[in-house]
């Protein structure tokens, strides 16, 4: 529901995806809504609102001002490049069809998944699995610490003992 009460369409939703390239502001005018409930709705529908060509926020740390020409001329003067690749990237650039890897700035982004280069997304794809392995790990440990901690308690009380303080915390 939105603020004044109306709850959303099937018509006003289909006109949102019908209508979805032309923005939030034109969409809310058209319907006679907010901007912020259009935008909330298309949130709620799925609706991408983005201009086509728009790659605002495409990529957190996204370099700015990597030349691709500046990027030619170093790969160039080092050698690591043959010709023939060079004028492939040179005729992609004047079309405008050519990406740079938003990592490094140095490689055509052909992972459409990341927008990353291959290399830089094989890095990235490592990286997450690293973290996710010592993720893993501190699970296990605290696991086995809440084992001990357990197994003192219950070895405390067969001995019908009086637990100390530090073994009556609950554990959490």
């Amino acid at each position: 529901m939105n603020y004044d009460g109306r709850p959303w369409t099937s018509l006003e939703i289909r006109y949102m995806r019908e209508h979805r390239a032309d923005g939030a502001a034109a969409i809310a005018e058209a319907l006679d809504r907010s901007k912020g409930a259009v935008q909330q709705a298309a949130h709620r529908a799925r609706i991408s609102l983005r201009r086509k060509g728009c790659r605002a926020g495409t990529v957190l740390g996204q370099p700015r001002g990597v030349s691709l020409k500046r990027t030619i001329r170093d790969d160039l003067v080092s050698g690591t490049v043959d010709p023939a690749v060079l004028d492939e990237r040179l005729r992609l650039d004047a079309q405008g069809r050519l990406d740079l890897c938003p990592s490094c700035g140095r490689r055509v982004a052909t992972v459409r998944l990341t927008g990353f280069c291959r290399k830089c997304h094989l890095e990235a794809q490592t990286m997450h699995h690293l973290d996710l392995l010592a993720e893993v790990e501190a699970r296990r440990e605290r696991w086995q610490a809440r084992q001990q901690l357990k197994r003192a308690r219950d070895a405390a009380t067969a001995e019908g003992c009086p637990l100390p303080p530090e073994l009556r915390a609950k554990v959490r």
